[in-house]
């Protein structure tokens, strides 16, 4: 492997695509990130948000920013899931030197358990269940915000807006947390609809802490954490099911929802060995071997 080769791994999430480039050695360059790169909500913009991590990550490592021709790259993506988005990133041109492309699942699995065996559930913008076992592949949910990702940031965010709105019209109690979602979102049910017009996920996903802030004060907080918990309960036994001994769970509400899963859930879980980005980057070693 030559030592002028650096390699660059991809996070390219829903809501951030972070980027970390590391030398031949192993040595850490930079680190950067920029915003959202869901492939689904468009192929050109994924890879532009790409192309700004790496060069923040550049800029972090005092390289010129034509050395993002240099960068053999690794991308774990969102929103790939279906061939034809896959196809769609694969057919857009690219300043690097090479990109290989995944789904986000498989480069966080790949981060978690070093490359060996084992599952991940995927609690950010959305979620997703993948694992590796004995050579085989098994990946559940992830299917997008507007028919799934049940656990995610995003459908769980789009619950607080229901929810504001709901105890807006004095339908449902109006507690911390319909009153904290309110005043984010423009103060009145009207300025509610007009976000709700222009919002994506991220910007659903970015409600979902309030639920977690709330809760122990706020009945209708706890209610929607639960009913999290357990549709991420479900995709961790899910994988269990398939043979999965090791689940870790990444993104980033996983340290929130957590302690709130069904103890048969928790009794699975195992701390990642590494984050998506490093999963990146071993895309990426051995894409050049």
């Amino acid at each position: 492997m030559s030592p002028d080769l650096l390699f660059l791994g991809l996070d390219a999430g829903g809501t951030r695509c972070r980027a970390r480039i590391r030398d031949a050695e192993g040595r850490l360059v930079g680190e950067g990130e920029a915003g959202p790169a869901n492939a689904r909500r468009g192929s050109r913009l994924a890879i532009e948000a790409m192309v700004t991590a790496a060069r923040a990550a550049l800029a972090a490592g005092r390289l010129p920013v034509d050395s993002l021709s240099r960068l053999v790259a690794g991308a774990g993506l969102a929103g790939v899931s279906q061939t034809r988005e896959m196809e769609k990133m694969r057919a857009e041109p690219h300043p690097f030197a090479r990109l290989e492309l995944a789904t986000d699942f498989a480069t966080a699995c790949l981060g978690a358990h070093g490359g060996g065996d084992g599952g991940i559930v995927i609690v950010g913008t959305g979620s997703a269940a993948y694992a590796r076992i004995g050579g085989a592949e098994f990946r559940f949910g992830g299917w997008g915000f507007e028919v799934g990702d049940d656990g995610g940031g995003a459908p769980l965010g789009r619950e607080v807006v229901r929810h504001a709105l709901r105890a807006a019209d004095g339908l449902a109690p109006r507690g911390p947390l319909a009153e904290e979602a309110l005043a984010a979102l423009g103060g009145d049910q009207d300025a509610a609809v007009e976000w709700v017009g222009r919002a994506a996920p991220s910007d659903f996903g970015r409600l979902a802490p309030l639920v977690f802030a709330h809760a122990n004060q706020d009945p209708e907080a706890a209610r929607l954490r639960d009913e999290c918990a357990g549709h991420v309960t479900s995709l961790v036994l899910r994988l269990a099911a398939c043979g999965a001994e090791r689940v870790a769970l990444v993104g980033g509400l996983s340290s929130a929802i957590a302690p709130h899963l069904e103890v048969s859930a928790q009794a699975l879980l195992v701390e990642p060995a590494a984050d998506a980005t490093e999963g990146a980057l071993a895309l990426a070693r051995n894409s050049a071997l």
